[in-house]
């Protein structure tokens, strides 16, 4: 038999709000589900489809520079970012050794990095091999490191961007300090890898060191297994000292040149404080915290807020250290001069 309407529906329609759908269970039960489903679909989109990844380039290996990751994440977080909700850190590590910079490179492209952040040199060149189009936040020795990627220094126009840590008067100053902590010091060996240009730096030291009386005697490595050799080298010189460079493969072997000094009874110079926590005797450079958390931090915190990396001026150290190890001169028989140690910043003790 046809139904027929009454009231604008079919007789015996259970009216909507009195159905079973329309109960407070049911109704619970479909918001459930809609809020599984919308979860499903947040799981299904990639991290990095959310988030932004900031891709860390690092030279030697997590446990030497820690401490300066660690400074590049408090500098992020300091201007409003929460790892793992704002932004995602992807670190990969060379471990001293150039060679393994084309693959971390890709690695961390392949993984639409929003910015990297990395050494100039290998480390570099690997990134603009894969991709002339990612930001890239570069730390250089010198600022003509920076030729080729950038139109100028304070208007890079491309698409990297950063910072120098190694001012060439800087390397006068620690011949200045070698001869103040050793008064009778004559000959003073330089330790550095042979395929950098440190023209600036042998030119800096060529001038200081006549006016001090000193000799400069070279012994370069091409590979972590020259250093031995060369440390040796400086030992048959007769160095009285020896002045060591900074790049991949002598940072990644600081702990083996401060030992191999210390077994030699060499009083040892550096930029980078790193070396002296590894057993070296001081280092006169730039505050590389200052660096990580102004600069590294600071540009891509802007790269990520829509600057683009043209329009940040390559930036200059402003803040230089002396970090002296007493423990390293004990043990060598140096007496540290009371007038360096009141100027130091830090002192190991």
């Amino acid at each position: 038999m046809m139904q027929t309407r009454s009231n604008g529906r079919i007789d015996g329609e259970v009216p909507w709000h009195r159905s079973r759908w329309a109960s407070p269970s049911a109704m619970r039960a479909v918001v459930a589900l809609l809020i599984s489903l919308l979860l499903l679909a947040s799981a299904s989109i990639p991290a990095s489809a959310q988030v932004p990844v900031v891709g860390w380039l690092g030279l030697t290996s997590p446990e030497q520079d820690a401490r300066l990751l660690d400074t590049f994440r408090q500098g992020l977080k300091d201007l409003g970012h929460e790892e793992g909700r704002t932004v995602v850190i992807e670190h990969r590590w060379a471990r001293g050794d150039n060679a393994r910079f084309p693959a971390l490179a890709r690695d961390l492209l392949d993984r639409r990095s929003a910015v990297i952040f990395s050494p100039c040199g290998p480390a570099l060149r690997a990134i603009r091999e894969v991709s002339r189009s990612v930001p890239v936040v570069s730390m250089c020795a010198d600022p003509k490191n920076f030729l080729g990627e950038v139109a100028t220094l304070n208007r890079p126009g491309g698409q990297t961007t950063g910072f120098t840590f190694l001012a060439p008067e800087s390397a006068g100053k620690r011949l200045q300090l070698l001869k103040e902590m050793l008064p009778k010091l004559s000959r003073v060996a330089v330790l550095y890898h042979s395929g950098d240009d440190w023209d600036n730096y042998w030119q800096e030291m060529g001038r200081v060191a006549p006016q001090l009386g000193l000799t400069l005697s070279k012994v370069p490595v091409a590979r972590p297994e020259d250093i031995e050799g060369a440390v040796a080298a400086a030992v048959r010189q007769h160095a009285g000292a020896l002045i060591v460079f900074p790049d991949a493969i002598t940072v990644g072997a600081r702990e083996r040149i401060a030992a191999l000094a210390l077994k030699h009874r060499l009083p040892t110079a550096f930029d980078l404080r790193g070396f002296v926590g590894a057993g070296g005797l001081f280092s006169y450079g730039p505050d590389f915290r200052d660096l990580y958390r102004r600069v590294a931090a600071g540009y891509v915190d802007k790269i990520l807020k829509g600057s683009a990396p043209g329009d940040l001026p390559v930036q200059q150290p402003t803040r230089f250290e002396l970090i002296v190890n007493l423990r390293t001169a004990r043990a060598i028989s140096l007496s540290v001069p009371e007038s360096l140690l009141a100027r130091a910043h830090e002192v190991l003790e």
